[in-house]
């Protein structure tokens, strides 16, 4: 968790510099969370900067906004950040390719009526691929699947959302 934290506090830091030299991207959109047998939904934000035409990092993060119910308890997404490298591949100009690897942590809740709560976290590698359609120059949208690999559980996300360009 504290290189996650550390990514981003490094991205966020170079992200003033970052926008004078147009390398910059900032997303936000809906996540669709698969873990276990709980289907969860989020608001994700998204951070990128790009050191090269090819070449970047990307922050994370969400909080969770459809809980499920599995068996008689219920489960939800607290929340959730990670830290990525990203390799694009811009197919032309308005249309972008992308993978990244990183590591991410997340927390989940449960609760059973009469029984109680608990809560934990789920930390591990992620890593993914994606695709950004851009409108005009500056607008677009982003979908991207991401494999959540933990100590004891996996997650599949599929996110999509709008993607700003500076």
């Amino acid at each position: 968790m504290k290189i996650a934290l550390a990514s981003l506090a490094i991205a966020l830091t170079a992200a003033p510099a970052a926008f004078a030299q147009g390398d910059v991207e900032l997303s936000a959109g809906y996540s669709n969370v698969d873990i276990g047998s709980a289907d969860l939904g989020a608001l994700t934000g998204r951070g990128s900067y790009f050191f090269t035409r090819h070449l970047g990092v990307e922050g994370e993060a969400s909080i969770g906004v459809k809980d499920d119910d599995v068996g008689l308890g219920k489960v939800e997404l607290d929340h959730s950040i990670g830290a990525f490298g990203v390799v694009r591949a811009p197919i032309s100009d308005r249309f972008h390719m992308f993978g990244r690897v990183g590591y991410a942590t997340s927390e989940l809740s449960a609760s059973v009526p009469g029984v109680g709560s608990a809560s934990g976290d789920f930390d591990g590698v992620a890593y993914g691929v994606g695709a950004k359609f851009f409108a005009t120059e500056r607008f677009g949208i982003r979908g991207d699947f991401t494999k959540y690999e933990g100590d004891d559980n996996d997650a599949d996300v599929i996110s999509i959302g709008a993607v700003v360009r500076f």
